[in-house]
């Protein structure tokens, strides 16, 4: 007996040789080339779909990488726009202050021209000096 028929009777174990016929019938070998024939279909759908699933895993993985890459943008152009706001605001409140040190610069100066009027009205002009040189003095 053939190591062949050897492993295909053992897989058939309920088919027997015919007495005195030296070949195995045309029926023994169809239940094992019908088994052969639905592993290998099943080998190849697992191996398929093993593809398909990793294919699909990977295309995930890409899908999720690039909508990452997509947040990291926007988060990066969200942190940009905030950081400018916070720049304009600065440079807002900056021209601010400078507006209103002017504004009061030019009060007290106005005050300043008042009060000289006064004392000049009031008082010689040797006075009106002096006051101007403690003035420029401060």
């Amino acid at each position: 007996m053939h190591s062949t028929q050897k492993n295909n009777q053992e897989l058939t174990p309920n088919l027997k040789y015919k007495s005195g016929s030296r070949k195995r019938p045309m029926d023994m070998f169809a239940p094992t080339y019908a088994n052969l024939l639905e592993s290998r279909k099943k080998a190849h759908e697992t191996s398929e779909n093993a593809f398909l699933e990793w294919d699909r895993e990977r295309w995930n993985e890409e899908k999720a990488s690039n909508m990452e890459k997509k947040w990291f943008k926007e988060v990066k152009f969200q942190k940009k726009m905030e950081f400018e706001e916070k720049q304009h605001t600065k440079k807002y409140e900056f021209e601010k202050e400078k507006w209103n040190c002017e504004l009061e610069l030019k009060e007290k100066q106005c005050q300043m021209d008042l009060t000289i009027v006064k004392l000049s009205s009031r008082r010689p002009i040797g006075e009106l000096e002096h006051i101007l040189t403690l003035i420029n003095e401060k």
